[in-house]
């Protein structure tokens, strides 16, 4: 098949490309590098299969061209920002990085006819939820980067209706691995390599949310492309369990703190926008036939010995 990964720089789009070029895709990679890594895309590079292009998905002229170009059969849209917080200070940032490239891509797909896109939303759509989280629970995202993502899901969902497109979407849970950027973990590791004596965390340490291994979900997305057959496929993807931010954060200074001392905050969420808590339920995803290989720790301590290590 031919291939387009937006964002195919980024922490996940990257583990993706490796998996669609093992699978014999030929693969086109845009990618602005305003978060992704040319490093992620090593073993890609190698392959002939792979076409790296470095533009913006705001240049819709560019993107035309290269849409009429390469007759994609499929679209993996990566491209977003990541960076929830940045979003109430730079409030243009998830629309035009998140929203607005999504339209773009729609956009083309319509005008070249290319009929399948997988797309990552995020658990930041549905808001402060108390329960267990199932997909048809109300949406009020408390964050820009959760509203653009819902607004993306609406064009999704018009545009597989009116223009015959078929889309597989999954709702995340926070996805962890090596190449992360950004994250808990990711900002422990960076405030350890500065001072291995102390960490200091945002928020009470109680805050409670799935993690899910990278390696994990690159299986779920190939399993419900394959095994999900409606027009708009729509599903929540987490591990088996939560995990509390106090237990990440005594995991990480284990591997890279040196006698650390851990100071909490008082306020029960890290930043204004972020969800203390939430889990979900992925019974849809089970009786499909799919379920995670690791709990939140195991995918953690997973984690940390690949960072350790890389």
């Amino acid at each position: 098949m031919k291939i387009l990964v937006t964002g195919g720089a980024g922490f996940i789009g990257s583990h993706l490309i490796d998996k669609l070029l093992q699978n014999n895709n030929k693969v086109v990679c845009i990618d602005d590098f305003s978060l992704g890594k040319l490093e992620n895309l090593k073993s890609a590079k190698k392959n002939s299969s792979f076409i790296l292009i470095k533009k913006n998905l705001n240049d819709i002229e560019t993107l035309s061209k290269i849409f009429k170009k390469y007759n994609f059969n499929f679209v993996y849209h990566m491209a977003a920002n990541s960076d929830i917080s940045k979003g109430t200070s730079q409030t243009k940032t998830d629309l035009e990085n998140t929203f607005l490239t999504t339209f773009n891509i729609l956009n083309q797909m319509k005008n070249n006819n290319v009929k399948n896109i997988f797309f990552p939303s995020s658990s930041a759509v549905y808001g402060d939820i108390k329960n267990k989280i199932i997909e048809g629970t109300s949406k009020k995202p408390l964050s820009l980067y959760g509203s653009a993502k819902l607004s993306s899901e609406a064009y999704l969902s018009a545009f597989s209706y009116l223009f015959d497109i078929n889309v597989w979407t999954l709702r995340l849970a926070n996805i962890i691995g090596p190449r992360t950027t950004h994250g808990i973990i990711y900002d422990f590791i960076e405030k350890l390599k500065k001072d291995k004596k102390k960490l200091k965390v945002l928020g009470d340490g109680n805050q409670e949310k799935p993690y899910l291994h990278v390696e994990d979900l690159i299986d779920c997305i190939f399993f419900i492309i394959k095994n999900s057959k409606n027009k708009f496929n729509e599903f929540n993807v987490s591990s088996k369990d939560c995990l509390k931010v106090k237990n990440i954060a005594e995991e990480t200074i284990k591997i890279f703190g040196e006698n650390t001392v851990i100071s909490y905050g008082k306020n029960k969420s890290g930043w204004r926008g972020d969800i203390a808590k939430y889990d979900y339920d992925i019974k849809k995803l089970k009786e499909l036939g799919w379920t995670p290989k690791k709990s939140s720790l195991e995918a953690l301590r997973k984690t940390l010995t690949q960072l350790s290590n890389s």
